[in-house]
């Protein structure tokens, strides 16, 4: 029997400094319907209930496609959009996605940061059959790090036009 996996070791920020405002910033990261326009593997969302509280996410990476449901943990406006990805239905805490946004003299710096989450090893080995989960999630890491470089880079681009 395999040891336990550490989720610990699987999360990742990245930040890139936005020559616009905090709440320009946060209005587009909140936004989860446009978030198939940066995103490379998220194709959008939609909200679930009027308090914009839950909502399901669209993903695809061009060899499966799946939908998640989230929650939405910190709406702070101008400062941090953080959600926790539910799974399939909605009943297991996955991964976290948070978006954090400093103010600076040009604009502000956007954070966005990613972990999974205890019960995410035991969710996806079922899913991945033999293939080690540790295995798994260090490839995952590494296209969930590029992907994040991309993202930001993409709401760059649009906060600034």
């Amino acid at each position: 029997m395999l040891p336990p996996v550490d989720p610990t070791k699987y999360r990742h920020t990245e930040t890139v400094a936005v020559a616009a405002s905090p709440e320009a910033v946060y209005a587009l990261v909140s936004d989860i319907t446009r978030m198939g326009e940066w995103s490379p593997v998220c194709t959008g969302g939609s909200w679930t209930d009027d308090a914009r509280t839950t909502f399901v996410g669209t993903n695809d990476t061009g060899t499966m496609q799946w939908e998640t449901h989230c929650r939405v943990e910190v709406a702070d406006p101008g400062r941090e959009f953080t959600f926790v990805m539910a799974g399939f239905t909605g009943d297991r805490d996955l991964a976290r996605w948070s978006y954090t946004i400093t103010p600076t003299a040009d604009g502000c710096e956007i954070s966005e940061h990613w972990s999974i989450l205890p019960e995410y090893p035991g969710f996806i080995g079922p899913l991945i059959g033999d293939r080690p989960v540790e295995d798994y999630l260090d490839e995952t890491m590494g296209r969930t790090r590029e992907g994040m470089a991309e993202t930001l880079a993409r709401m760059r681009a649009v906060a600034e036009a």
